[in-house]
């Protein structure tokens, strides 16, 4: 037993050996009263059989302890009537009543949680159900706008084209917060090449940096890493949206995408940088505070929720995120991912 246990046992019976003391003093009064030649020898046996009787009274209480803390932990994981009545012959019938009690409050808190946990997977399905159907009419969209493209004026064109982005963006953010807050993430990992993500999203948001004349210089080596291909899609597509919905308008706007290796850290990295308004530098180190959207007045409009989803991603993915920003002038976000050795 640790002496720890020992000092908090002594405190725990700090009143029966105060009693236990008062008593010897009393009886070795009443030896030097009876028998003062044998004095000293009475009052040693004394103390030797008090001591001994301290030591063995507190190793009794301690392996009952041991054994009632067993039977309440039992109980406090399951606290079935079974449980209830063990806990109950364990630690006394005078308990019963605080026992019954604790019983019936824990079972109700575990119908609860239940009930929660069923409202809360039904919610998920039910999200995830959504996502899927709303798919088929954005999918519709997008067909009817490459094909009757030619029937539009460039405007209504894009205008429609930037709507079907921003739906297509939320749902896929609906998508990912419902699947983050499961109990356990299953995630598809496999050979990703970075250079063909990027390409694919810069793909699906061409029409978005044309209206808003965002220039992408790309410096980007083929990078195999292994990790989610939907995730790393996600991630790109919020940091690019962001990057074009944050870009200063009184200038050539650009975003540059540079691929490379960290030797120190020994891991890929993405490089994205642009030369938008960037972010506050008070604002730098909460951007990714799931609702978070800092003092910024460009940024009132938005959710703060795209970049929460990121980090929450790159976590699981082991993907680390550094930032850096000069307010007005750029905003630079590298990812490191982990180099796997038999790539």
């Amino acid at each position: 037993m640790k002496p720890r246990d020992w000092l908090t046992m002594l405190k725990v019976s700090r009143p029966w050996l105060l009693l236990l003391c008062i008593n010897d003093a009393f009886f070795i009064f009443l030896a030097w009263v009876a028998y003062p030649e044998t004095f000293e020898l009475l009052v040693g046996i004394m103390i030797i059989f008090s001591a001994a009787s301290i030591v063995l009274g507190l190793l009794l209480v301690r392996k009952s302890q041991t054994k009632n803390d067993k039977v309440f932990y039992h109980f406090l994981r399951e606290p079935s009537p079974e449980q209830e009545y063990v806990l109950i012959e364990s630690i006394g019938e005078m308990h019963t009543e605080k026992v019954n009690y604790l019983a019936n409050k824990l079972r109700m808190l575990n119908d609860q949680l239940d009930e929660v946990k069923l409202q809360s997977l039904d919610y998920e399905e039910f999200i995830e159900s959504w996502v899927h159907e709303i798919k088929t009419p954005i999918s519709l969209l997008s067909f009817v706008l490459q094909n009757r493209k030619e029937e539009m004026s460039e405007l209504v064109y894009q205008r429609l084209e930037h709507a079907r982005i921003n739906i297509h963006d939320n749902v896929e953010q609906i998508l990912f917060y419902a699947r983050l807050q499961a109990a356990h993430v299953d995630h598809k990992l496999e050979r990703v090449s970075l250079n063909l993500c990027c390409e694919d999203v810069l793909l699906e948001l061409q029409s978005l940096l044309d209206e808003k004349e965002v220039k992408v210089i790309s410096q980007m080596k083929d990078v195999p890493i292994v990790s989610d291909e939907k995730a790393i899609q996600f991630i790109f597509t919020q940091i690019l949206v962001n990057a074009v919905k944050y870009s200063n308008e009184k200038i050539d706007s650009f975003i540059w995408l540079k691929t490379g290796f960290d030797s120190v850290k020994n891991r890929y990295s993405l490089r994205i940088s642009d030369n938008g308004i960037g972010v506050l530098h008070s604002d730098l180190p909460f951007i990714f505070d799931k609702g978070f959207t800092g003092d910024n007045p460009n940024r009132k409009q938005s959710t703060g929720i795209g970049l929460y989803l990121v980090k929450k991603l790159c976590d699981e993915l082991q993907i680390e995120i550094e930032v850096e920003s000069k307010y007005g002038k750029e905003f630079v976000i590298q990812f490191l991912f982990p180099k796997i050795e038999d790539q």
